[in-house]
């Protein structure tokens, strides 16, 4: 019998590489939130995949890229310290972009590194530079399901022998509360599109559990007073639409009833400032 293995895995990459999607895909749970904006991913969201011959827990990091702001270059370096505690750094590649800087740094990292071509099923893979660095190459469709177990079986191979670190039902070091907060914030991505920005945040202030149903309150915070308009509305419907569509979502989530209250509240340039990205859940 083979022995035992487990260790971390950093999932890395530039924004809307696919990181979450593969995420999500691997565990077979909606832990990270999916947006076609890019940049979606805040801070480290942790899920373990445990299986009979090996545990895998899986490190979903924020994009790495150009930005130079101070919120952008802080998860940067977020992602970039995961890789290297990581066991396994794992480069997730669009097939469907071109190489350039972010790749360019990322592939320095220590090995082992893999190489995963993500959305297969939309483009056909370009040249790779630098093949030789990889430990493994892979091409995968999360959404199709397409080349999962071959990755997994690749990432096994160049995990620690060593004891599993959560017991076998653990899924994420995340709270429930931070999750919820999630779910609202990609709603309201897909809700608003290019209408709000990036820096919009959602904060959970009251979460109760009845045992028959779920009552949460929440605040979505947005950067400036003139954000707040478009948030809630004409006649608060946006805000009306943005709150039921959660609603919904959280109930198909978590399985029960979800009775979900939401206000919109100015935290001035709170992404600016480290402490509250902190206590919001964005940064380690």
């Amino acid at each position: 019998m083979s022995a035992y293995r487990c260790g971390y895995v950093a999932l890395l990459g530039r924004p809307n590489a696919g990181k979450s999607t593969l995420m999500n895909a691997l565990l077979g749970e909606k832990l990270s939130i999916i947006s076609a904006r890019a940049q979606t991913t805040r801070g480290r969201v942790i899920g373990v995949l445990t299986r009979p011959s090996a545990q895998f827990v899986l490190c979903d990091t924020p994009g790495v890229h150009r930005g130079r702001a101070r919120f952008n270059l802080s998860m940067t370096e977020a992602a970039l310290r995961t890789a290297e505690d990581a066991d396994v750094r794992v480069l997730l590649f669009d097939a469907g972009a071109s190489w350039d800087v972010p790749e360019e740094r990322l592939v320095e990292l220590a090995p082992p590194l893999l190489l995963v071509r993500t959305k297969c099923d939309r483009a056909v893979p370009g040249p790779v530079p630098q093949l030789g660095r990889f430990a493994g190459v892979f091409e995968v469709s999360a959404l199709e399901g397409r080349g999962l177990e071959a990755l997994i079986e690749g990432i096994e191979r160049h995990l620690p022998i060593g004891p599993a670190l959560y017991p076998d039902d653990y899924l994420t070091d995340r709270s429930l509360r931070f999750l919820a907060a999630e779910q609202v914030r990609e709603v309201a991505f897909e809700l608003y599109r290019d209408e709000i920005p990036y820096s919009i945040a959602v904060e959970v202030e009251e979460w109760k559990d009845t045992g028959a149903d779920l009552r949460v309150r929440a605040n979505v915070l947005v950067e400036r007073e003139s954000q707040k308009g478009i948030v809630v509305g004409e006649g608060g419907q946006m805000l009306k639409q943005l709150g039921s569509e959660a609603r919904k979502r959280l109930s198909e989530w978590l399985e029960m009833p979800v009775h979900l209250k939401l206000w919109v509240k100015m935290d001035r340039n709170w992404s600016h400032r480290t402490r509250r990205a902190r206590q919001l859940g964005y940064l380690d």
